[in-house]
């Protein structure tokens, strides 16, 4: 899509495997889209986006054989040793 859109909502996780993020926009008349943010999309002036880290969590994708996607995993994260 082109043109200037508001950002409604932006949601996903960031991983060392990857981001998954979701996203959805509104143009001037309030029409909304919705969907995967994709690698290349940009912003036309700023954007604020507030992160949170949770150190004691590991989110991974992982291949899930039913569906045949790489599914988000989450798990305790493992201790490092000293």
């Amino acid at each position: 899509m082109k043109g200037h859109f508001e950002i409604l909502s932006l949601v996903g996780t960031f991983a060392d495997s990857g981001a998954h993020l979701h996203i959805s926009v509104a143009d001037s008349t309030g029409k909304t889209w919705g969907g995967h943010l994709l690698d290349d999309s940009l912003i036309y002036t700023t954007a604020e986006i507030v992160i949170g880290e949770l150190n004691d969590l590991q989110f991974d994708r992982v291949h899930d054989s039913t569906y045949g996607y790489k599914e988000l995993s989450i798990r305790p994260q493992t201790k490092k040793k000293n």
